[in-house]
């Protein structure tokens, strides 16, 4: 899991998450447990329904030994897409650009 990359489309990191639970046989119900998380947080987390928090993802590096920079990383640049895509924020973007533009 050393590189935890991204291609054209950002990953949410639940998925990258989810992956790892599966390919190492946990069930979601145990490992939220395990880490004293409620379950339907952790599946929200997991379906990309719900953001990685900083505390989440040190909680995810101390289980799993993923480290929980990355893991951010990845959280920031899904962000960034999806505020990117957002239209009602490239309109007001625009605006802010033809104002500073005039001054």
């Amino acid at each position: 899991m050393s590189s935890l990359g991204y291609g054209f489309y950002a990953t949410h990191p639940g998925e990258v998450l989810k992956d790892e639970l599966e390919a190492r046989g946990i069930s979601q119900r145990k490992f939220a447990e395990s880490i004293g998380m409620a379950y339907s947080v952790l599946n929200e987390l997991l379906n990309g329904r719900r953001p990685l928090s900083t505390t989440s993802a040190l909680m995810f590096e101390a289980a799993l030994d993923i480290p929980a920079e990355p893991l951010m990383e990845l959280q920031m640049k899904y962000n960034m897409q999806v505020a990117r895509k957002d239209t009602t924020l490239a309109t007001r973007l625009k605006k802010i650009t033809k104002a500073v533009a005039r001054s």
